[in-house]
């Protein structure tokens, strides 16, 4: 974790530690031993050295809930670091995650997905997962992410506590005068 927060210089990240889970089998949600006392916030991005977490769900003074990135409400937008396509991660309420909306792009196994920081809650390039396996699809490839982080050990996570700005857009190019 030291290492890993010597090379993001540029992240606000509080340490904080895995506490509990939701026995729910539905859900993937876990409790952490930081909250509102430490500014943590709703939305604000969960990682590991490792790669993607979660999100903030809830927020109480000393502690905060955990959405997981494999929840099947949960999303995170994403992009295949060998070419850069982007589609979004999602969880399916098992251990793995689908990559949507990839189309017309030889994907192998073992290539590495990032976050491509358009969601706004996670900073661009940090590690979601591997691609296990792919299937066509029409018009979408079915892509299936095994998870960086180690989602089912948690012990000490990060969390991100400043929020990624949104590209910014191009300027309107200057007017014509007649």
């Amino acid at each position: 974790m030291l290492d890993f927060r010597q090379s993001h210089t540029s992240l606000s990240l509080l340490g904080a530690r895995f506490i509990g889970a939701n026995p729910a089998p539905s859900t993937r949600v876990v409790y952490i031993d930081r909250g509102k006392n430490s500014g943590v916030e709703r939305d604000m991005a969960v990682i590991t050295a490792d790669g993607v977490v979660g999100k903030i769900l809830e927020i109480y003074p000393d502690s905060a809930q955990v959405l997981l990135i494999t929840d099947r409400e949960s999303g995170v937008g994403a992009l295949l670091a060998s070419t850069r396509t982007e589609g979004v991660a999602k969880g399916t309420g098992s251990l793995v995650l689908n990559l949507d909306y990839v189309a017309d792009e030889k994907v192998q196994p073992g290539e590495l997905v990032l976050t491509s920081g358009l969601d706004q809650i996670f900073p661009k390039d940090l590690p979601v997962g591997k691609v296990l396996a792919t299937q066509p699809g029409s018009p979408f490839e079915r892509i299936e992410v095994e998870p960086a982080a180690h989602l089912n050990r948690l012990e000490d996570v990060l969390v991100i506590l400043n929020r990624p700005t949104a590209p910014a857009a191009a300027p309107d190019p200057p007017e014509e005068r007649v």
